[in-house]
């Protein structure tokens, strides 16, 4: 709060407050993240992943089509709703429309869940650190590399999710 511009308002060393504040919110918003969480560790311990270096975790692999399916196939039919006119045609896409939510509803799920597989992951690693962090490197930037994807496609599907409840 020292440092809150609302707290503050303009006044000799408002700018310096200002920076620290903003720095703060930038550490806070760092470790709020898992997956910048994982970049400035990585970083400090000079190993900053690559995006040359990035493929798709092996556990992810068989997410990567289903979710690219399902994308195209919803703004195709988002598409379809777009441009129906009348009533009648909009209750015809209806079930269509129901049953690509409920799709999207089930791979939200799936997301959730190896997400929440990696936070344990990374909670034992985070355990095991002092006996051996240069052991660890290797395996924090598998997860970093998954939480880079899951917070992807978690996000595109949060804007399908949106996008077919306005249909």
């Amino acid at each position: 709060m020292r440092t809150h511009p609302d707290v503050h308002p303009r006044s000799p060393g408002a700018a310096a407050a200002d920076a620290t504040f903003a720095s703060l919110n930038e550490a806070y918003q760092v470790l709020q993240d898992p997956k910048r969480r994982l970049h400035h560790l990585l970083t400090l311990a000079g190993a900053a992943p690559s995006s040359a270096d990035q493929t798709v975790p092996a556990p992810l692999q068989d997410l990567f089509p289903r979710i690219g399916e399902l994308t195209q196939r919803s703004n195709l039919l988002l598409e379809k709703a777009r441009s129906t006119s009348n009533a009648l045609s909009r209750s015809l896409l209806k079930p269509e429309l129901l049953e690509v939510q409920q799709e999207t509803q089930e791979l939200r799920g799936t997301i959730q869940g190896l997400a929440d597989g990696s936070l344990e992951q990374l909670r034992t690693i985070n355990a095991d650190w002092d006996e051996n962090s240069t052991e660890q490197i290797e395996a924090l930037t598998k997860l970093y590399f998954a939480f880079a994807y899951l917070t992807r496609w978690s996000k595109q599907l949060d804007e399908l999710t949106f996008q077919l409840s306005l249909h």
